[in-house]
């Protein structure tokens, strides 16, 4: 079965007008017409257009089902195991962070942590600090949106990955307490870094680690070194944070050593 995707003049959503999306079957008068902005659905006959419902919660058994939905979608990367960041080239692997939609293929679960305010007062300017005028919840004018904006996401040089594990830790270093964030002209903490940090992987990549959110760290850089470098007292208090999250997701923080031999030989 096959469709042919069009778009028709006067073929309008009936709730908000955009224009549809029309899947035409092949050697037919039957078609699906998908409205992106309202999301609502409409089948046509070839006489009548029915809308459908659409607004019903999938159940257990279902979800179930569209599990093997998921697996059956070719893959974009072969990795080296279950959440690795290790993804296979010609010659080897190249280490890479997992993008967020590859995150949830590879957990099944979706990366929350996208919503970072570090406003101490909610009722102040994002970017400047002033206080809001009534109906605005973040900026006070648009100028300061558009600042906010090219520091925090368009210049802001990070994978989207590691950039909200620093958000979930408030960037600030899980070890010494160190402030990792960036500070505008206005004074204001930005959920950017300062070049001072880095995200630790409690188990090693190297050692079949994950790139789960339980397996990541936010420490500064100099931290990051010290532990490297063997810094007995930085080692243990990594290490007991690593213990802790080890004893209730072992699963996901490391993958079987088996995957990654059958992965090997496929």
């Amino acid at each position: 079965m096959s469709y042919k995707r069009v778009k028709m003049v006067g073929a309008n959503c009936p709730t908000c007008q955009r224009k549809l999306e029309i899947l035409l079957k092949d050697d037919s008068q039957e078609a699906l017409c998908i409205c992106f902005r309202c999301r609502k659905i409409y089948a046509f006959d070839g006489q009548e257009l029915h809308k459908l419902s659409n607004g019903k919660q999938a159940t257990n058994q279902e979800k179930a089902a569209l599990a093997r939905l998921v697996q059956a979608l070719p893959e974009k990367h072969l990795y080296i195991g279950k959440g690795s960041q290790l993804r296979q080239k010609d010659f080897g692997y190249q280490r890479s962070w997992l993008s967020l939609a590859e995150y949830e293929r590879q957990f099944g679960e979706a990366l929350g942590f996208n919503q970072c305010d570090l406003r101490k007062n909610l009722t102040s300017c994002k970017w400047c600090g002033q206080s809001l005028p009534k109906g605005r919840r973040s900026f006070c004018k648009d100028s300061c949106s558009r600042n906010y904006s090219k520091a925090t996401f368009t210049k802001r040089h990070m994978a989207s990955l590691p950039y909200r594990i620093a958000c979930r830790d408030q960037f600030f270093c899980q070890i010494s307490g160190a402030d990792l964030a960036r500070y505008n002209r206005h004074g204001i903490r930005l959920p950017v870094s300062n070049g001072e940090m880095a995200i630790h992987h409690l188990i090693y990549v190297s050692q079949n680690g994950t790139d789960h959110e339980q397996n990541l760290l936010t420490v500064s850089a100099e931290v990051h070194r010290a532990y490297h470098s063997g810094d007995t007292e930085i080692v243990a208090l990594v290490h007991k944070i690593r213990d802790q999250r080890l004893g209730k997701f072992d699963e996901k923080m490391q993958f079987d050593s088996s995957e990654k031999h059958n992965r090997y030989n496929e």
